[in-house]
C-alpha cells in the first residue's frame, strides 16, 4: 500500500523493513559538460550527471576516477575519447549544484565496464572536470585555397577551422585524412 503520510512512515519503519534506492539508467543523456557560465562547454569543463543545465544537474566526485572513466563518459556523450580529465572547484557555480555520482570505476573504455555510486562522500574539491575530443568527420577537415574558399582537395588543410601543425603528420595521416574527406588518397603533402 502506498504511504500516506510521513507519520505513518514513522510508526511502520522498524529494523527488518526494506528500504530501497534504486540505480538510475545511465544513458547517452545522462551526461553533460558545461563551461564556467554553465552552458554548454562542447565537450570541456565541468562534468555533470543526470541533468543537461546546471538548473538541473549534479556534479561527479573523483573518487575511483580514472582514464578508463573518461574514454566511457566521453564516448557514451558521443566524443572519440579523451585528452585530460582534472578534479577540483575551478567554477563559481559548482557551489549550488548537488554531487550526484561517486565511485565511479571502469575497467575498460566502455561504460558496460563501469561501476558506480549515486550515494556520495565528496566535497566539491573532487568534482571531475573533463576534456572530451570530438569524434572526426570528414566534416572536421577542410582544404581552403590562398582566398580561404574551396581548395577543392589541394591547399591548406584545416581542422575545425584551424591549421594542423606538422608534427608527426606523415604520408600514414595524409592517406587517412584524404580518406575520410573522400578522395582515393593524396599526391604530395608539404609544410
Amino acid at each position: 500500500s502506498l504511504i500516506r503520510s510521513k507519520q505513518w512512515y514513522q510508526r511502520r519503519v522498524r529494523g527488518e523493513d526494506v528500504h530501497l534506492n534504486c540505480v538510475p539508467e545511465v544513458t547517452s543523456s545522462s551526461f553533460t559538460i558545461v563551461n564556467e557560465a554553465g552552458g554548454d562547454g562542447q565537450g570541456r569543463g565541468l562534468l555533470l550527471f543526470n541533468g543537461q543545465t546546471v538548473f538541473n544537474g549534479q556534479t561527479v566526485c573523483d573518487d575511483y576516477f580514472s582514464d578508463n572513466s573518461a574514454t566511457a563518459i566521453c564516448g557514451l556523450m558521443g566524443y572519440n575519447g579523451f585528452q585530460s580529465w582534472t578534479y577540483g572547484e575551478q567554477f563559481g557555480i559548482q557551489a549550488s549544484l548537488y554531487i550526484g555520482l561517486d565511485n565511479v570505476a571502469c575497467s575498460s573504455g566502455s561504460w558496460d565496464s563501469c561501476t558506480f555510486r549515486t550515494l556520495e562522500n565528496c566535497g566539491h574539491s573532487e568534482d571531475v572536470h573533463l576534456n572530451c575530443v570530438p569524434e572526426v568527420t570528414s566534416s572536421s577537415f577542410t582544404i581552403v585555397n590562398e582566398a580561404g574558399g574551396d581548395g577543392q582537395g589541394r591547399g591548406l588543410l584545416l581542422f575545425n577551422g584551424q591549421t594542423v601543425c606538422d608534427d608527426s603528420f606523415s604520408d600514414n595521416s595524409a592517406t587517412a585524412i584524404c580518406g575520410l574527406m573522400g578522395y582515393s588518397g593524396f599526391q604530395s603533402w608539404t609544410y
